[in-house]
């Protein structure tokens, strides 16, 4: 696997991998039993592999190179596209939700795209609301003003039905990993107090 990242309840855990077009989702409850029941297998050098299909919640077709899984405040996940050069966002499912599991959107970025960022969209309670896709080129983007060719930064707006691409921006120096978006009011300014809207 390449992407593994739970979601925000803990209950599921998402992974991806560059060469299948899906994203795997195991159920974490369903893990445990598999666990409890002893249903496993030592592989060569002795190290317990659980049953696949005892584990697995589902399998949701995004599109070519799925790498890294976010999450927003409104039940949906995205997932980067490293392959089709795009982000999917598709319906998160589990007790309760109808249509769970489902592909709902996808959109095109330039080029390439690895990491991704949704606002605090690797906590308990993502914010939501921007995304950021790192995509690993931004070839005809930019013009050459140097030995580099940068990275690009592409900002979204997901809080509607569509995706929608807001802002580009240039990334001279390296490929940023894991980044962090969290709102300001999080931090503190220098004078000891919280920062303000």
């Amino acid at each position: 696997p390449h992407g593994v990242d739970v979601r925000p309840d803990g209950k599921y855990i998402v992974v991806s991998g560059k060469l299948d077009p899906h994203v795997t989702v195991y159920s974490f409850e369903k893990i445990q039993k598999a666990i409890a029941d002893g249903n496993y297998e030592p592989d060569a050098f002795g190290v317990p592999v659980l049953d696949f299909e005892s584990c697995v919640e589902a399998q949701v077709e995004l599109g070519l190179g799925p790498l890294h899984t976010q999450f927003d405040d409104k039940g949906f996940a995205y997932t980067s596209l490293f392959l089709d050069s795009g982000i999917a966002r598709w319906k998160v499912g589990g007790e309760g939700v109808e249509d769970g599991w489902t592909l709902v959107d996808m959109i095109p970025m330039q080029y390439n795209t690895g990491h991704i960022c949704v606002a605090e969209g690797d906590t308990v309670s993502p914010a939501g609301h921007y995304m950021i896709g790192m995509n690993k080129w931004a070839l005809d983007r930019f013009h050459p003003v140097g030995p580099l060719l940068p990275q690009n930064f592409q900002l979204i707006d997901i809080s509607g039905e569509q995706l929608e691409l807001i802002y580009d921006m240039p990334i001279g120096i390296g490929e940023p990993h894991y980044v962090q978006m969290i709102k300001s009011e999080r931090l503190e300014n220098i004078w000891g107090g919280l920062s303000r809207r």
